[in-house]
């Protein structure tokens, strides 16, 4: 089971303590988003090309696998879409310096227009497959905002699925909190294209979720990693936890043992 974890989730721990702390906990994979609150891959130290080696020979030294970087990059925006593009490219080249296999990015929200909307998302996807060409590195758009059901990501994806760099990262509690126990319609139609995962559980109140301790909550994870397993994906599942955002969280030394704890026992 590749099990790995979002910096998302430890946005206090030194470079040093993550690789210390994903080894004595169990996980082989480390996802990038951010490191010491350092967001972006091109200004994260550990990343610089006069650095590089060493972080990698860090990495190797613990038997560790960076599995991807989480960038900042939406393409909803009309003012922010050439930023967008230039910190899509800047992370791809950092991802091929550093041999990690795919930068995520959004579609993210949808106001006014969805047509208009839509096209730039394709757009951006797009470009930034064709400038990943040959590099190996993949563009993963998250299901995450307004893009986390069927009749919003498939339009996208019929535009772009002949890029051999293009792949969908499964976020399987923003899909849930629209489909529920439905979660299987859902994922048979983004089924070809999921290259990664992220999983995190959540509590329902009402109309309401609020992320819990992995396997506390109503999200099927066990089930959805069963099934996953079962299709023959090979890909990483990749704990979210959202203390970055969400400072009030318990801190990652409770949540990430908890969540390789859950995981071993499917």
């Amino acid at each position: 089971m590749k099990l790995s974890f979002t910096t998302l989730g430890c946005p206090d721990w030194s470079f040093e303590k993550i690789l210390d702390e994903s080894q004595r906990m169990g996980f082989t994979g480390i996802e990038v988003r951010g490191i010491e609150r350092v967001m972006r891959a091109d200004q994260i130290p550990y990343f610089f090309p006069e650095n590089a080696e060493k972080t990698k020979a860090a990495l190797r030294d613990k038997g560790l696998t960076l599995v991807g970087f989480g960038t900042s990059v939406y393409f909803h925006d009309d003012a922010n879409f050439e930023n967008a593009l230039e910190e899509g490219r800047l992370a791809i080249d950092v991802c091929v310096r550093m041999g990690i296999p795919g930068i995520r990015v959004f579609g993210d929200t949808i106001t006014g227009n969805q047509d208009a909307v839509t096209k730039n998302v394709i757009k951006g996807l797009r470009i930034l497959c064709e400038y990943a060409r040959g590099k190996s590195v993949n563009v993963l758009l998250e299901i995450h905002g307004n893009f986390d059901r069927l009749e919003t990501v498939m339009p996208v994806v019929e535009k772009v699925k002949d890029c051999p760099e293009f792949g969908i990262i499964w976020d399987i509690e923003h899909s849930y909190k629209v489909y529920e126990d439905k979660w299987p319609v859902f994922y048979e139609g983004i089924k070809p294209w999921v290259r990664h995962t992220h999983f995190k559980d959540v509590i329902k109140t009402g109309d309401k979720f609020e992320i819990c301790i992995p396997g506390d909550g109503v999200v099927p994870m066990g089930d959805i990693y069963r099934t996953l397993v079962a299709d023959g994906y090979q890909g990483w599942y990749s704990l979210e936890w959202e203390k970055m955002w969400h400072p009030e969280l318990p801190d990652p030394e409770v949540a990430f043992p908890r969540y390789v704890e859950y995981m071993k026992k499917q």
